[in-house]
């Protein structure tokens, strides 16, 4: 089972969001976007934990943009869907009656904060209002505790005190694991070890300096309160009775020399984690729960990225974990006890919780499978948040496979920015941020990424990040490569990308074909942009010849290359291109361009790479993004 949709009205920093969600979650977006928010109007809905007190709003909690005082037709919902249970029977009986789509087997549990139906009148206090949870989208069917309880929502909050909730015995989630532990030992063999270790604290407690101490304490809290409220105590290793020594155990550190108090917060919220995890997979074991709901604010707290990394990697069942073989015995080709049951949790953990995070880290972007994806931000028409997913993305699995390592490399950069600026190879990204320094925009400052594809195929990230995908503003630029056939590839690349940059119904596109002009400028408002040669050569004629020969004396040690570049500084007319590339490409394409971004000069940019940092300037302040066709 899976959640499949969100959508929220009227709650706080949402009007109207709805939204697809992936197998899991991980929810992306600028601070005070509304990423708690949205965990907070999943746990209106399906939190068995939250109190009546919580489920009963107040009006600042209604979205900013509505007027004030609120009219009786203003109210707060939250609807979550959820699909993918029809081969799991025990689901299937808690969400049958909640069904609204049977072809599509989803189901509907609702929330709803609204004036009294019986009030008549615009509401003018908090008595006026009520709360109700309804399945089905019916406000007369309601929902009852069961059902959550059986598929509830676990919050692990952004400031969580891991280390306390470790210490605490009622809330460890060390504490279930060692109670399904307990239940299955031996105990004759509990009850005598507890007489053995009853024998040794008494050998312990009977020093006479340990004596002393015991003594010494009761009477001087007998002194302090008096008898009559003195508390019976004495010292020992740990209570001897068989029912409480399990449950006695903890955890150490460093070969048992240190507890979890001594822990760093690192590692105690990687403990915590761990320990929950295994509490989560065991209730689905025990059918304590059919489904878990687990959502986790700001995962990344207090962890080293490398170990963001390996633990949400392992968290979210990424295509690493996912596909990892199951160990074989050799000798006689089965599988492996550990290897089987751990096999077995893992497909238990699948089937049995949904995975939903909040983060500002890339580097848990960068394991996250590229469908579950949730970008929030800011709404050009009225501030509200609205969302973009990429649950629905259209991919094939190579383009999946491309995404994700692209993702994992990277860091999913370009998740974060406000708008994207896609190219082709490390050159442009030195290169293009430096020139729109000199033209008076700092791309970091805007929030633009320059996300190199590294190489030619544009597809898949102008998917990811189209208006299909994260709807994120955006420009492509791509070389012409012109050959000395005439053929020029660029023209045809910007072809196949051009219908992807579009949100279309039913209609059909068509740019033209042959046009110069009109070719070039209906794929710059698309965001498209083509060079008239290549990077180096354009940026040579535009009026940066200086720079590149100053940059060619700087790194080539080749004689003939450096009388080549003083020469083209004289008379740039003189320039031979394919011999500009081949110094180029001896020096090292990036590191020239790491170089050269230094020297360039201002007020000499090629015309494609200055509309195409306008392009995304404007856009990434808010401007109006790609047109819509209605079909």
């Amino acid at each position: 089972m899976r959640i499949s949709r969100i959508c929220i009205q009227n709650f706080r920093n949402f009007k109207n969001l709805d939204i697809s969600v992936g197998e899991s979650a991980v929810v992306v977006g600028e601070n005070k976007i509304g990423k708690s928010n949205l965990l907070a109007a999943l746990r209106l809905v399906l939190d068995p934990s939250l109190p009546d007190s919580a489920r009963q709003l107040r009006s600042e909690d209604f979205w900013d943009g509505l007027d004030r005082p609120l009219r009786i037709e203003d109210r707060i919902r939250v609807d979550v869907e959820f699909t993918d249970y029809e081969n799991n029977t025990a689901l299937i009986a808690l969400l049958a009656d909640a069904l609204v789509d049977a072809r599509t087997h989803t189901s509907r549990l609702s929330y709803v904060f609204e004036p009294i139906p019986s009030l008549g009148k615009a509401p003018q206090r908090q008595a006026d209002y009520q709360y109700s949870l309804f399945i089905a989208g019916r406000s007369e069917c309601p929902m009852d505790y069961g059902l959550r309880s059986r598929i509830p929502m676990d919050l692990l909050p952004a400031l969580r005190d891991a280390d306390g909730a470790l210490a605490n015995w009622r809330t460890s989630p060390l504490r279930p694991l060692l109670e399904y532990v307990s239940a299955r030992v031996d105990r004759d063999a509990i009850t005598s070890l507890a007489q053995e270790l009853e024998t040794v604290s008494n050998s312990i407690v009977q020093m006479p300096e340990m004596r002393d101490l015991s003594t010494a304490i009761e009477a001087r809290l007998a002194r302090i309160v008096g008898d009559s409220h003195a508390v019976d105590m004495e010292l020992g290793v740990s209570p001897t009775d068989p029912e409480r020594l399990i449950r006695s155990l903890r955890l150490f550190i460093d070969g048992r020399k240190r507890g979890l108090g001594d822990a760093s917060l690192g590692t105690a919220n990687l403990i915590y984690l761990t320990l929950k995890q295994l509490e989560l997979e065991q209730m689905v074991t025990e059918h304590a729960r059919e489904h878990t709901i687990f959502c986790i604010e700001e995962p990344e707290a207090h962890l080293h990225p490398h170990l963001q990394r390996l633990v949400y990697r392992e968290y979210l069942e990424t295509r690493d974990s996912r596909h990892r073989a199951t160990p074989v015995d050799e000798t006689n080709g089965t599988t492996r006890g550990t290897a089987e049951s751990t096999a077995t949790r893992r497909e238990v953990a699948d089937a049995g919780v949904t995975k939903i995070m909040t983060t500002h880290s890339p580097h848990i972007v960068s394991v996250a499978p590229v469908k579950s994806l949730v970008l929030l931000k800011r709404s050009r028409q009225d501030g509200s948040t609205v969302g973009s997913t990429t649950a629905r993305l259209d991919l094939t699995d190579a383009e999946t496979s491309d995404l994700e390592r692209y993702l994992d490399v990277t860091r999913g950069e370009l998740v974060f920015g406000r708008a994207v600026m896609l190219v082709e190879g490390e050159s442009e990204t030195y290169i293009v941020p430096a020139l729109a320094r000199l033209l008076g925009h700092d791309f970091d400052e805007l929030g633009i990424s320059v996300c190199s594809v590294g190489g030619i195929n544009f597809d898949p990230y102008v998917k990811l990040i189209g208006p299909h995908g994260l709807d994120l503003p955006y420009a492509v630029l791509t070389d012409r490569d012109p050959a000395d056939d005439g053929r020029e590839p660029g023209r045809d690349r910007l072809r196949r990308i051009f219908p992807l940059t579009w949100q279309i119904g039913n209609a059909v596109l068509d740019c033209p074909a042959n046009e110069h002009g009109d070719f070039l400028s209906t794929m710059r408002a698309q965001g498209l942009f083509l060079s008239e040669h290549t990077l180096e050569v354009d940026l040579f004629k535009c009026g940066q010849h200086e720079a590149i020969a100053k940059t060619l004396h700087e790194l080539s040690g080749n004689g003939a290359c450096r009388a080549r570049a003083t020469a083209w500084a004289r008379d740039p007319i003189s320039l031979d291109v394919s011999k500009l590339l081949s110094d180029v490409k001896a020096i090292g394409k990036g590191r020239f361009a790491q170089r050269l971004a230094a020297n360039l000069r201002p007020g000499h940019t090629p015309d494609y790479i200055a509309t195409a940092i306008n392009f995304v300037v404007e856009r990434s302040a808010g401007a109006p993004s790609r047109p819509i066709l209605v079909s």
